[in-house]
C-alpha cells in the first residue's frame, strides 16, 4: 500500500493539536481519523480537530488532492461526502481550481462518486466563470441524484 507523507510543518501542527493522536504522519492516517470524526452529522456546531487540521492542507494542494481522493474512496456515508465536498474539495477548487481542473474533469469522467461529491461544491466569492462552467459540466450527470437531491452514495 502506498502512503503519502504529510509535510513536516503540518505534522507539527497536527501533533500539537489538543485532541490529535500523537502520530499522524500520512494522508492515509489523517483520512481514517477524519472519516471517523465525520461519519454522522454532529448535533452541535463544533468541529473535531481533524476538520480543522484538514483546513491546513489548503496550503499544500497536492497533499489536499491526495486527501480528497483517498477520503472519497474510503467514505461510507453521504455525510462524509457532504463534509468533503463543502470543505476540502470546495477549498481546492477555490484556491487551486485552475491548476487542478483537468484532474477534476478526468476524475469526474471515471468516477460516479467523484461526480456526486462535485454536486456539493459551490463557487466561493466571485469565482472564475470559465472554471465554474467546467465544474458544472463535470458534475452534470450527477445533479439529478446528487447531494442536494438526497441521492444515495454511489458505489466505489
Amino acid at each position: 500500500m502506498t502512503t503519502t507523507p504529510l509535510p513536516p510543518e503540518l505534522v507539527s501542527i497536527l501533533c500539537n493539536e489538543a485532541s490529535a493522536p500523537d502520530d499522524v504522519r500520512t494522508v492515509e492516517a489523517l483520512v481514517a481519523l477524519w472519516l471517523a470524526d465525520n461519519e454522522v452529522e454532529p448535533e452541535d456546531e463544533s468541529f473535531p480537530w481533524s476538520v480543522l487540521c484538514v483546513f491546513e492542507l489548503r496550503e499544500h494542494p497536492e497533499v489536499l488532492w491526495a486527501f480528497i481522493r483517498k477520503a472519497l474512496t474510503d467514505a461510507t456515508t453521504v455525510w462524509q461526502v457532504v463534509m468533503l465536498a463543502a470543505g476540502p474539495l470546495e477549498d481546492l477548487i477555490a484556491d487551486h481550481g485552475a491548476e487542478f481542473i483537468d484532474r477534476i474533469e478526468r476524475e469526474a469522467r471515471h468516477s460516479a462518486r467523484f461526480r456526486f461529491a462535485l454536486t456539493g461544491v459551490w463557487p466561493q466569492g466571485e469565482g472564475d466563470p470559465e472554471l465554474w462552467a467546467r465544474i458544472e459540466k463535470a458534475r452534470a450527470l450527477a445533479m439529478d441524484t446528487g447531494i442536494d437531491m438526497g441521492g444515495p452514495l454511489p458505489a466505489k
